[in-house]
This record gives structure tokens, C-alpha cells and sequence, in this order.
């Protein structure tokens, strides 16, 4: 097992005791529905709501460095902060969960799966190729877009993929990914 894999596995089993409901999204999910692809970090979306910054940053220490005022930061504007593995040098971001409908609902639709060792929640396919999309649109990110090819061509449900593509802006850029796929 890698490095990069036995950090996640040691962070995810921190999560599951701590009963912090989580799911891993970001390369390391299109890793699992796709192809693997080299990354610097991996990405576990984090449900904080109530949970307390110092309890956190204690869940990691001292094998990890993670700063309290970072987690304090990330959970009252929910946005991210990272963590990093000391004698491993390797980087987790945590984002804390937006509070909307759609992010909702992707929250509700990971799923449990088998990774290398262990098993973990993750985002679904589909919303990893909406959350691609949407970071695309924002970024003009050619990567991402690479990734949502790769994604569709493994088969996605096309009716979810459109009723949530207009709530985050990127139904236009969908239907060119959607039917360059049906063209090709």
C-alpha cells in the first residue's frame, strides 16, 4: 500500500471513530470510477456541523499537523483546510460541507465502497462529474473537463446528471460533454 493510501486509511478510521461522516471525492474518487491519476493531496468532503474545531485538530494530533484557527476558519465560512501526515508528508483537505440543497443531496447519495485495505465512503458518479463540471466552469480547468469524459464514458445516469446540472450553472457545459459523447 502506498504512502498516500495508508494516510487516507489512518484519516478515515480517525473520521469513522470520532463519528464525523465523510466521503472522498476529488482524484481519488475518479481513481476509483475511472482511471488513476497522480495528485498531491486527497480530498474528503467532511460533515462539521456542530462539531468544534479543537476536537478536530485533536482527532489528528500529533501525527498530523492541523491548525485549530484553520479548522475554526473552515467550519464557520465551510470552506477547507488541510491536514498533513508528519513522517509521511502527505496532504488531506478537508472541506466542511456546504449547507444547500444540491450539496445535500450529494451528501446523502455517497456510497460505501472497497478501496485497497479498507472500505470508505464516496462521493457518487455522478456528483463527481457535476462537481467537475462546476469547478471547470469556475477555473476554465481543462483537466477537469478531461475527467468528466472519462467519467461519462463509464456510463452515468443521464436524468440525474440534468436535474441538478442547472442548479449549479453548468447544464450548457453538460450537454456539449453529453453530446460529444453520443457523436463520438
Amino acid at each position: 500500500m502506498t504512502a498516500e493510501l495508508e494516510v487516507l486509511q489512518d484519516a478515515i478510521a480517525r473520521l469513522e471513530r470520532a463519528g464525523i461522516p465523510y466521503m472522498l471525492t476529488g482524484s481519488v474518487a475518479l481513481s476509483y470510477y475511472a482511471e488513476p491519476r497522480m495528485t498531491r493531496d486527497a480530498d474528503l468532503v467532511v460533515e462539521l456541523a456542530g462539531v468544534d474545531a479543537k476536537s478536530v485538530a485533536t482527532l489528528f494530533t500529533p501525527d498530523y499537523y492541523v491548525s485549530q484557527a484553520d479548522v475554526e476558519r473552515a467550519i464557520a465560512a465551510r470552506t477547507m483546510f488541510n491536514v498533513l501526515h508528519l513522517e509521511k508528508v502527505v496532504k488531506l483537505d478537508l472541506i466542511v460541507r456546504k449547507d444547500t440543497p444540491y450539496r445535500r443531496q450529494e451528501f446523502e447519495r455517497r456510497r460505501r465502497v472497497q478501496m485497497p485495505g479498507f472500505q470508505a465512503w464516496i462521493v457518487s458518479r455522478e456528483d463527481l462529474i457535476l462537481s467537475k463540471l462546476a469547478w471547470a466552469k469556475e477555473s476554465g480547468s481543462e483537466l477537469q473537463l478531461r475527467d468528466v469524459r472519462v467519467l461519462l464514458a463509464g456510463g452515468a445516469d443521464e436524468a440525474y446528471l440534468r436535474a441538478y446540472a442547472d442548479g449549479l450553472s453548468v447544464a450548457a457545459l453538460l450537454d456539449t460533454y453529453l453530446d460529444g459523447r453520443h457523436d463520438a
